[in-house]
């Protein structure tokens, strides 16, 4: 009876707000292979049931065949997500030990977990790391990770932890035209080199078994680096020097033909490359992915939304065409808006609970590659190369319409 109560409360919860009660798609086992291909579980402006924002998202997202989840665990994630956290946490370890909804999602059969985590210390960088303040931020990161290797050994699983677009860290105003001032580059390098030193420190002190992490650096203004311009591509990262960095695209894929997006990609891949001084013990063949890309439609023009399809799609088939580990789709819940609060379409579940186009591409090309893996082990006695995976999944996306 209690449970039938509270699926009514739930229900009429729902109704009263004008949205449709959540439904999932069913789970289905999943290879544990990397499918590439995932989107973004940032925040959200909308939910359909009386759980978080954070565990809905998540659960579509594995419903949908997915075994990639990227989620924020910053100071203002627990207001994004619609958490109650139950004290005032002071680093990124106490903020997700704040909240079970983080834990829960970990727990999920999720294959790789990325996180944007910046610093719940309170500690500004940007003014400069005393030596006070640098035990701080190592501890707070090396906890973590200690945390998350020790928690999920032998799990199988592989944490990604990392920022929100960097360059926009430099340059608050977001102005793409300014020159972040010498003081903050200096700084930031600093800050990243602690991150990862603590990672590289908990990884060595740390007796875990299958269960992997590593650091990366987000940015987003790389074609200013490659004209020569202080940014995080070439005043930052070879000091650094991360396990990963990730692109968060959108500089070099609005407005460009298929063959403009490739070639310019393939450009800013290959300078990224250039500037990370060589790194043993990483299972990618590439240290570099693209950690968002998507398209904006107008629900006034029905036509950008096949514009909005083909162009994602072609962005899915140049990523594999690249050989990069991962490229990620903003995102599963809409969180952009115009100015008059006009949603700029960009989820994969929309503002009325309704499955997108989009959804399905990435649907069906799970479902397609999962059956792919399966077959190929119970034929092979092992899974395929990437490189085999990677013509498959090509072939795979040439046919989805």
């Amino acid at each position: 009876m209690k449970l039938v109560v509270t699926f009514i409360t739930v229900l009429l919860s729902v109704v009263a707000h004008g949205q449709k009660p959540v439904t999932y798609d069913a789970v289905m086992p999943l290879e544990p292979y990397n499918f590439v291909l995932g989107t973004n579980c940032i925040g959200g402006k909308y939910q359909f049931s009386n759980e978080s924002k954070l565990v809905e998202q998540a659960k579509h997202i594995r419903a949908m065949g997915s075994n990639i989840l990227k989620i924020s665990l910053g100071a203002n994630s627990p207001k994004a997500y619609g958490l109650m956290v139950d004290a005032t946490p002071t680093t990124t370890l106490g903020l997700f030990n704040a909240s079970p909804e983080y834990k829960k999602v970990f727990d999920m059969d999720f294959k790789y977990i990325f996180t944007w985590v910046h610093t719940i210390t309170g500690i500004n960088w940007k003014k400069g790391i005393n030596p006070e303040q640098e035990q701080r931020l190592y501890d707070e990161m090396f906890d973590f990770a200690t945390y998350l290797l020790t928690t999920y050994n032998n799990s199988g699983k592989t944490f990604l932890i990392g920022n929100w677009e960097g360059d926009w860290l430099l340059l608050p105003d977001y102005n793409r035209t300014a020159a972040p001032p010498q003081e903050h580059l200096k700084n930031m390098t600093k800050w990243f080199q602690i991150r990862q030193r603590a990672i590289d420190d908990a990884k060595k002190k740390s007796a875990s078994n299958n269960v992997q992490l590593y650091h990366y650096i987000e940015v987003n203004l790389v074609l200013k680096g490659m004209k020569g311009e202080p940014c995080i591509a070439s005043s930052v990262l070879a000091q650094a020097n991360p396990d990963l960095v990730s692109y968060s695209s959108y500089e070099a894929i609005k407005n460009r033909t298929y063959t403009e997006k490739k070639e310019q990609l393939n450009s800013i891949f290959n300078y990224l490359e250039k500037q990370l001084q060589p790194k043993e013990g990483l299972p990618f063949s590439r240290r570099v992915y693209i950690g968002e890309y998507g398209y904006h439609a107008n629900i006034n023009k029905p036509e950008s939304f096949t514009k909005q399809y083909n162009e994602t799609k072609e962005i899915m088939q140049i990523s594999l065409e690249l050989n990069l580990p991962f490229a990620l789709h903003w995102q599963m819940y809409n969180n952009e808006y115009e100015a008059n609060g006009e949603s700029k379409q960009m989820s994969l579940i929309n503002e009325q609970g309704e499955r997108m186009p989009l959804y399905f591409l990435h649907q069906q090309f799970y479902q397609q590659m999962n059956q792919y893996l399966m077959r190929y082990k119970a034929d092979n006695k092992a899974y395929p190369t990437a490189e085999a995976y990677r013509q498959q999944a090509l072939s795979v996306l040439a046919a989805l319409k």
